[in-house]
C-alpha cells in the first residue's frame, strides 16, 4: 500500500501547481496511511483477521457476505469472547450501525474494498476530514481514533481507551501514532 501512495504521490508532483485533482489524490494517500497506522495494531493488517486470531486466513472473509460475518462474529462471542473481526477489527454493534449508516442490505461480501470504506467511515467520524484541512491537530485526531479502535493508545499514558475491556490494550506508544499522522501530513505537505 505504501509503494502505491509513493506511486500516486510521484504523479501527483507531475502536476501543475495545486490543482484540484492533486489535492484528491494527497487526501487519498493521507487516509490511507491513516488506515495503515490503525490496522498494524489492531489486524497486523490481515483483512482475514478475527479476535484472537490476527494470522487467521483458513477462512477468507470476503467470500462471507455481511449477514454471514455477523452470524460469525455472534459464534466468536460465544467461543472467543470478542467479535472484532477484519482488517480494522470491527466489533458486531460497530458493523451494525456502519450497514445502516451506509445503507447496506447484508448481502454485500465483506471485502478489502468493503472494509476499507467502513474503515474510512470510520475515520471521518473521528475527524479525519477536519484533520486533513489542518482544523483538528495530530493529538486530537490520535485521540479521536483511539475512541474508535482499541489498538491504539487514547493518551500519553500509552493506554487503550478501552483497557481491561475484553483484553484490549494499545498495541502501539502515543509517540508512535502522533509521530506517524504528523508524518503523513508533513510527506502530504513537502510533496505538494
Amino acid at each position: 500500500a505504501r509503494a502505491y501512495g509513493r506511486r500516486i504521490l510521484a504523479l501527483s508532483e507531475r502536476l501543475r501547481g495545486r490543482s484540484p485533482r492533486a489535492d484528491r489524490v494527497l487526501a487519498l494517500w493521507r487516509a490511507g496511511a491513516v488506515l495503515d497506522l490503525v490496522a498494524g495494531p489492531e489486524s497486523r493488517g490481515n483483512y482475514n483477521a478475527w479476535y484472537g486470531a490476527a494470522d487467521q486466513n483458513q477462512t477468507q472473509l470476503a467470500d462471507l457476505t455481511l449477514e454471514e460475518v455477523r452470524a460469525l462474529q455472534r459464534r466468536l462471542v460465544r467461543e472467543n469472547g470478542g467479535s472484532a473481526i477484519g482488517r480494522y477489527q470491527i466489533i458486531d454493534d460497530t458493523l451494525e450501525g456502519l450497514m445502516r449508516r451506509m445503507g447496506l442490505t447484508g448481502r454485500e461480501r465483506f471485502t478489502p474494498a468493503l472494509q476499507d470504506r467502513m474503515a474510512l467511515r470510520l475515520a471521518r467520524e473521528a475527524g479525519l476530514g477536519a484533520w486533513l484541512a489542518g482544523a483538528l491537530a495530530d493529538a486530537r485526531f490520535a485521540a479521536s481514533l483511539a475512541r474508535v479502535w482499541a489498538g491504539l493508545p487514547a493518551d500519553g499514558s500509552g493506554r487503550s481507551h478501552y483497557a481491561g475491556i475484553a483484553g484490549n490494550r494499545a498495541g502501539v506508544g502515543w509517540p508512535t501514532v502522533v509521530a506517524a499522522l504528523r508524518h503523513i501530513r508533513f510527506e502530504g505537505i513537502r510533496r505538494q
